[in-house]
């Protein structure tokens, strides 16, 4: 269970460093918080690790000001109030569930707190919270959305409103969820951002509002850029087996994302990871198109799947796919897969698991799904 005094205002006036680590991982720290202080001159902060591009650990330093600054927009964004009840149901070292206390905290509302260990599958418990605590508000990503969805959960009708983020929107998804009253309200944002940069306010899906405390541009690159009173003060990463600290945002505040978005009239269209395009016989591929592709064609199908791009010395990348098994077979699934692909784009192989590996929050682990693909090449 999640530390009580998240909510109240001698955590969010402390003038502490609060290092929120996940007790479930291994991640070492050992030395951080000394080096934040003493070193970096860091205050009144809240340290969140992340996974870096190397496989290991950097932590991102957010001011208890950044994150209630974010909290306070998306309050005005969304209209909150005093009278609504918070199902905290993300962790609190993550940003997603770290800003479902901010916000409570600045609105003097009520919250409910659920382990994320609590989450079943067919909703059963998460439903028996709702409605045992008339909760109005709650936060999840697109994996527990599916779950309920498929298992035709319908939303107890205390609930006024869920925001939705940690991953790429699945319009059919959502539509589904729709039809069984799930307030389904599609948010984009990131633990350099404190939580939200843009939130729906209506049942848009694709083109979203960018919050006002953001300034947001696209990069001659694609990728996007942010800049705001919400924004992270940099990262802490451990380099030779000493503590540096990287300010994460140019001289003029502006921090680049490594994702690709579209920003036109305030607002924003997310088109996937800045790092998911790679180079097949010379050609560049969309890993997150064809990766979005997988997952519509297998949760037609009651299951999931996932595609990564693993190096080969041939073609420079090969697509594999991982296909959750269920206790089903699937033989036509990359035939299936491919008949819409061109042969650069084809899935070349499947592996098979009987669930998809994911973070705490139901995130997929992208690392631990390459090394299953990785894994099962290497069995043929």
């Amino acid at each position: 269970m999640e530390t009580p005094d998240l909510k109240s205002a001698r955590y969010w006036e402390s003038d502490d460093v609060d290092l929120r680590l996940n007790p479930r991982r291994r991640i070492d720290a050992e030395g951080l918080v000394p080096f934040l202080v003493e070193e970096a001159g860091i205050r009144s902060s809240v340290v969140l690790a992340t996974s870096g591009s190397s496989g290991g650990f950097k932590f991102v330093v957010l001011s208890r000001d950044a994150l209630l600054t974010s909290a306070k927009t998306v309050i005005e964004h969304s209209g909150l109030v005093a009278d609504d009840v918070s199902l905290a149901g993300l962790s609190g070292f993550h940003v997603g569930g770290l800003g479902i206390y901010a916000r409570a905290y600045l609105s003097d509302s009520a919250i409910v707190e659920m382990d994320s260990s609590q989450w079943q599958r067919d909703g059963a418990e998460l439903v028996r919270v709702i409605e045992e605590n008339q909760v109005t508000l709650t936060s999840m990503t697109p994996t527990h959305l599916h779950d309920l969805v498929t298992h035709g959960v319908k939303a107890p009708e205390s609930l006024r409103l869920v925001f939705l983020g940690g991953g790429r929107m699945d319009e059919a998804l959502i539509d589904r969820a729709r039809e069984l009253r799930w307030p389904v309200r599609v948010s984009y944002g990131m633990t350099e951002a404190g939580s939200q940069i843009a939130t729906a306010r209506d049942e848009a899906i694709e083109a979203l509002p960018v919050l006002p405390c953001w300034d947001a541009k696209t990069l001659a690159n694609g990728r996007l850029a942010i800049r705001g009173d919400a924004l992270f003060s940099g990262y802490a990463i451990r380099k030779n087996g000493r503590w540096t600290f990287d300010a994460g945002s140019d001289r003029d505040g502006w921090f680049a994302t490594g994702d690709r978005c579209e920003v036109t009239d305030g607002e924003l269209r997310f088109l996937g990871r800045a790092d998911d395009l790679v180079k097949i016989s010379g050609e560049l591929v969309s890993v997150s198109e064809i990766d979005r592709l997988a997952e519509s064609l297998a949760r037609e199908r009651g299951g999931d799947a996932a595609v990564v791009a693993l190096p080969d010395e041939r073609r420079g990348h090969v697509l594999v796919a991982v296909v959750e098994s269920g206790g089903r077979d699937n033989p036509d699934f990359l035939r299936t897969l491919n008949a819409t692909r061109d042969g650069i784009e084809a899935v070349h192989r499947m592996v098979t698991v009987d669930q998809l590996p994911r973070t705490e929050i139901g995130k997929r682990n992208r690392a631990a799904l390459e090394e299953i693909a990785a894994a099962g090449l290497e069995d043929l």
